[in-house]
Parts: structure tokens; C-alpha cells; sequence
């Protein structure tokens, strides 16, 4: 029988008339349960190499540009630091310019780390699982309850 048919068709096909048992109802369950778990796994590596894939495009795209803007930036803070050192000595132009890259390089940093932090990978996938799993088990103890003879 293909792994797709419902547990509860599955129990019901090997010819007896009866209903179910408790038991046969949990395993056919927690088999549906993992092949559903599986099935999760793999579309969260689909969805995670996806993603990895469009994010290394805008990394390679966001590479190409950034030797040239490091090399002009290098020259402006050179010109700056020449242009200081006329009224501050060079020593003091160049360390007030290396201060103040340091400064905003450290709060850059802060601030970056701050969002990194936000950041959840495989959130949709690691969600789907848990409500699968808590869904299965709400349906189980539903089954079960509705088995339990009410006296």
C-alpha cells in the first residue's frame, strides 16, 4: 500500500470488518506523525538551500562593488588627514581621523551584532513542525476520548 494512504485506511484494508483498536489508531498515528515530520525535514533543507543560494547572489553582487569603494574611500580620508594636517600637524590629523573610523566602526558593529541576533533561521519550517506535532497529538486524545465508554 503506498506510504500516502491514511493510517485509518491502512488498518481497514486488510480485510477485517472491525473497528480499529486503541493501539492500531497510535501507531497508524505516529507513523502518519513521522512520515509528516520527514517530509518537514526535507522541505526545510529545500527552503534553507533556497535561500542560501539568493543570498549568495546578492553577496557576490554586493563584492563586486566594494574594492572600489574602499579604494576611494581610503583616498578621501587621505585627503582629509592632508588637508587636517595643515592645521593640526599630520600625527594628529592622522590620529584624529583613525579615532573617529574606530568610533563609528564599534557602534557599527554593536549595531549589527543587535540585528544579527533577531535574526531566526528556519522559523516557518520549525513552526510547521511544532503545530504538526501538537495537532497529532490534540487528534489522538480526541480519538481516544470519543473511545472511552461514558458510564
Amino acid at each position: 500500500m503506498p506510504a500516502s494512504t491514511h493510517s485509518s485506511l491502512r488498518v481497514a484494508s486488510n480485510g477485517d470488518s472491525r473497528r480499529p483498536s486503541l493501539v492500531d489508531v497510535a501507531k497508524g498515528a505516529a507513523e502518519d506523525l513521522l512520515d509528516l515530520l520527514v517530509a518537514q525535514i526535507r522541505l526545510a533543507r529545500v527552503e534553507l538551500v533556497a535561500d542560501a543560494r539568493a543570498a549568495l547572489r546578492r553577496v557576490a553582487r554586493l563584492a563586486l562593488f566594494i574594492p572600489p569603494l574602499l579604494l576611494g574611500y581610503g583616498f578621501a580620508m587621505a585627503a582629509l588627514a592632508s588637508w587636517l594636517g595643515r592645521y593640526w600637524g599630520l600625527t594628529a590629523a592622522l590620529g584624529a581621523v583613525a579615532a573617529f573610523h574606530i568610533a563609528v566602526g564599534g557602534v557599527g558593529i554593536v549595531f549589527a551584532l543587535r540585528a544579527l541576533s533577531r535574526v531566526h533561521v528556519l522559523e516557518r519550517a520549525s513552526s510547521e513542525a511544532a503545530d504538526t506535532v501538537q495537532h497529532t497529538i490534540a487528534a489522538v486524545s480526541h480519538q481516544d476520548q470519543e473511545r472511552v465508554p461514558r458510564v
